[in-house]
């Protein structure tokens, strides 16, 4: 220890005489050791941390799939599907259905407000195994109707309504305009993750935690079993029993059910771990970017190595010294790596300190989407890992330097005039310049990716769309008050008065040019999604094309300035044959390819024969980054209960508070959960392609300049060895060009290897992010051309300066020196 501790203030001491290179290498190692804490804890905390559940890992996500469907997809579950799984399975110790929403909740007599929130059967909490704080759970006859009164809160919504008060159990909230009882408040750490319904893309809408729980009244007598997917469903699965088991027995009692139901189509379940269900669509982003923050600091290691070895050139007439004086060879190594312990050690309790900024400042700028954001935190296992990979920083960047003092030979170095003609060695140039390939190679990775995701949000950004999203202004409304609901009779015309009302005061305001409204929130994913048939040419089941239903207002596309391609737009006289309906130019194709829509009928599963009377142009309005079938409805033929409405104004945006008053004005008792420009929307819908492309970029940016950096340090270390051999050159008639190419081209091997190398491993790597990518190929040639242009001006412009220095050697000071 004695020894040890000796190492360690010679060590300290030694650094304290370089302060730029210490100061450099602890910084570098703090920003690259930060950056892969940060990440890490990110991945930590969404991917690898079980949900906070009592033995999470037993439980299951149950879909229901439709193999036969074209483009099929996990869908969501049916009632009747649903019971018969749970009467019949034996490896499923439990299941629970449920759905998720928003919720219209107010104290008294104020405006309402939204809050995340789930209707769920009675069992729900115990499949989780989870009891509330205070009160009870529900109760079996509270999952019926006329006895579904009651809420259970989370601890926020306990603490926002009731300020914490115990006596809040039995007390009463508005819910949809309604008074509930408050029966239980779940605990302060229960919080149950995000689900996106729909699995084919991540949910733009934004992400309301669950707050408010009702019981599931339903009949599923009532349920169709070739529909009503309208359901998610959990399960518990039983000790020693696999997810495979489990998918396999729930086949083989889907399939008896089917066939003894004579069901048309044929309906798979597909069994998948919850924590997959809930990350597993960021998953591969996640990933991808705790691989390139970890190659950003390999790179930096690397160079670090470079900087420690021309260090340990400097100091091979002092290790020679200390080997003559009868130090070991284990003593020499010993001491020479705990230079990189101190540094290591330095710039690892420095990147600890900063990776808690990094993760704030990573769940500040990640989309609201990502699941279990708010469970993103520093712990102590990415406290581990920051000092493992400290470890492995001095392992990486100090092993060739202390390697390296094991082989000095005291004689050779005692004897040599010039430090430099040792040090300038074959091998000693071999290493160099291998590291300069290794980390050129992890550079083309990154820029090879980076450009492909570039390249692939550019085409996101810049395509087709087919409506305008300027100067309009996006306003839901939530119509939850009882006089809307369907127990109450001439409920569709309440809600249609509502929309006509909303719709004429609206377009009042003040530079308002057009309103419309729409059922479906624009750019939040495909929903509402029906099989559509033609009575006149019926199709085998399961071949039906599907289509995205909306209901609309007739001037939705004027508003939204969609093409009409065919035929003509919705009328107000359309109120007398509410089936007359529009569809896209993709759905016109889908349903009656080579054929003249206009005017044919089809029906889309709502006992109504529809009839188009128009086609309008594919339109991206669920998602930019597809088009759909879509089949648009005058909103009188079923007036929706949540409406969006779109005001386009000649002066951009509106006034927030023209709006909620214009609302408000017809009924104060309406929720308006959402109210932003529909530019800001669709910037939200691309929210986690921005994210990623903007932190590969800069990681990007950060292995290029630090590759730049590794060049010009090789070289110029290498031209400041060989100053006697240029010196001896330009006395021998040796012009300045000359000399200029000799460097560049010293400089062109290892960078011309590490392309190489980094093309191999960027096709793999590229092969790995395919999904990421939106219509870009993983040999997309401008991305790898303009990366590789990238790299090759970097590294020229890196050698430039050496390569002049080399050409302006003074013939006579060299010689003279020597």
């Amino acid at each position: 220890m004695q020894t040890i501790f000796q190492d360690l203030r010679f060590s300290i001491r030694q650094l304290r005489k370089s302060p730029g290179f210490s100061l450099t290498a602890i910084l570098t190692l703090a920003l690259g050791i930060g950056a892969v804490t940060s990440v890490f804890s990110v991945v930590n905390s969404v991917l690898l941390k079980p949900l906070a559940f009592p033995n999470p890992g037993r439980l299951v996500m149950l879909r229901e799939m439709e193999p036969d469907l074209a483009g099929s997809e996990a869908l969501l579950d049916n009632p009747r599907h649903f019971y018969n799984w749970k009467t019949s399975s034996k490896t499923l110790a439990d299941e629970t259905i449920f759905q998720t929403g928003g919720y219209s909740v107010s104290t008294g007599t104020d405006h309402p407000e939204i809050i995340g929130g789930m209707v769920i059967s009675p069992n729900f909490f115990s499949v989780l195994e989870v009891q509330p704080m205070l009160g009870r759970s529900f109760l079996p006859i509270e999952a019926t109707k006329g006895h579904d009164d009651e809420v259970i809160l989370s601890w926020s919504a306990w603490q926002r309504y009731f300020q914490g008060d115990p006596k809040a159990i039995g007390r009463t909230l508005r819910v949809g305009g309604t008074p509930q009882t408050v029966v239980g408040v779940l605990p302060k750490e229960f919080s149950f993750p995000h689900i996106n319904p729909m699995t084919s893309a991540p949910s733009h809408s934004a992400v309301r935690p669950y707050e408010i729980f009702e019981p599931l009244a339903l009949n599923p007598a009532g349920s169709r079993d070739s529909g009503d997917f309208n359901y998610l469903a959990i399960g518990r699965l039983r000790p020693n029993v696999s997810i495979e088991q489990a998918q396999s027995e729930l086949n083989t009692i889907q399939q008896a059910f089917i066939l003894a139901k004579h069901v048309p189509v044929r309906i798979t379940v597909a069994v998948l771990p919850l924590i997959v269900e809930v990350a597993g669509q960021v998953s591969k982003t996640l990933w991808l970017l705790l691989a390139a923050v970890a190659a950003v600091l390999l790179i930096a290691c690397v160079n670090l190595a470079n900087l420690q070895l021309a260090r340990a050139v400097a100091r091979e007439r002092e290790i020679a010294v200390r080997a003559a004086l009868g130090a070991s060879r284990e003593q020499l190594m010993w001491s020479t790596l705990m230079d990189n312990i101190v540094l290591s050690a330095a710039g690892g309790a420095l990147g600890i300190l900063l990776s808690f900024t990094g993760v704030r400042l990573f769940v500040a700028a990640a989309p609201s989407g990502m699941p279990r954001l708010n469970e993103v935190h520093v712990s102590w296992l990415a406290l581990l890992v920051a000092a493992g990979v400290s470890v492995l920083t001095a392992l990486l960047f100090g092993s060739l330097p202390a390697l390296r003092s094991m082989r000095v030979a005291p004689q050779t170095a005692l004897q040599a005039t010039n430090s430099g003609r040792v040090a300038n060695t074959r091998e000693g140039q071999r290493t160099r310049n291998l590291l300069v390939a290794g980390e050129v190679a992890c550079t083309v990775v990154l820029l090879i990716v980076t450009g492909l995701l570039i390249r692939s949000f550019s085409r996101l950004l810049t395509q087709q769309r087919d409506f305008d999203a300027g100067h309009v202004t996006l306003a839901q409304v939530n119509l939850y008050s009882p006089q809307y609901g369907e127990t109450q009779d001439k409920s569709g015309a309440a809600r249609a008065h509502f929309i006509d009302r909303a719709l004429e005061d609206l377009g009042r305001l003040p530079g308002v040019q057009s309103v419309a409204m729409t059922s479906e929130t624009p750019m939040a994913g495909p929903t509402w999604i029906n099989l559509v048939t033609r009575p006149d040419h019926p199709l085998s089941p399961g071949h039906e094309p599907p289509a995205n239903f909306r209901w609309v207002s007739p001037s939705y596309i004027d508003t939204l300035r969609i093409p009409l391609l065919s035929g003509r737009n919705l009328q107000a006289s359309d109120k007398d044959h509410p089936a007359n309906v529009l569809i896209s130019a993709q759905a016109a194709r889908s349903i009656w390819p080579g054929e003249d829509p206009v005017g044919k009928t089809f029906d889309g599963g709502m006992d109504v024969k529809f009839t188009v009377v128009g086609v309008i142009a594919d339109a991206r309005i669920n998602d930019l980054k597809s088009t759909a079938n879509m089949i648009y409805i005058p909103y009188w033929q079923q007036p929706w209960y949540r409406e969006n409405f779109l005001i386009r104004s000649s002066q951009g945006a509106l006034p927030a508070d023209s709006i909620r008053r214009a609302i408000w004005n017809i009924d104060p008792q309406v929720a308006i959960p959402v109210l932003k420009s529909l530019d800001e929307q669709v910037n939200d819908s691309v929210a986690t392609d921005r994210f990623q492309t903007m932190l590969l970029s800069s990681f990007g940016v950060a292995a290029l300049l630090l590759a730049l950096l590794g060049v010009y340090g090789v070289l110029a270390y290498s031209v400041s060895l060989r100053q006697q051999e240029f010196g001896i050159r330009i006395a021998l008639g040796s012009g300045k060009a000359a000399l200029m190419k000799l460097v560049m081209r010293q400089a062109s091997y290892p960078v011309l290897g590490g392309v190489v190398i980094g093309l191999a491993l960027a096709f793999v790597a590229a092969r790995w992010v395919r999904s990421l990518l939106y219509e870009t190929q993983t040999a997309d040639p401008l991305a790898i051309s303009v990366s590789l242009g990238l790299l090759i001006v970097a590294a020229a412009l890196a050698a430039i300066l050496p390569a002049r220095r080399a050409a302006s050697v003074d013939p006579m000071q060299v010689l003279r020196n020597e």
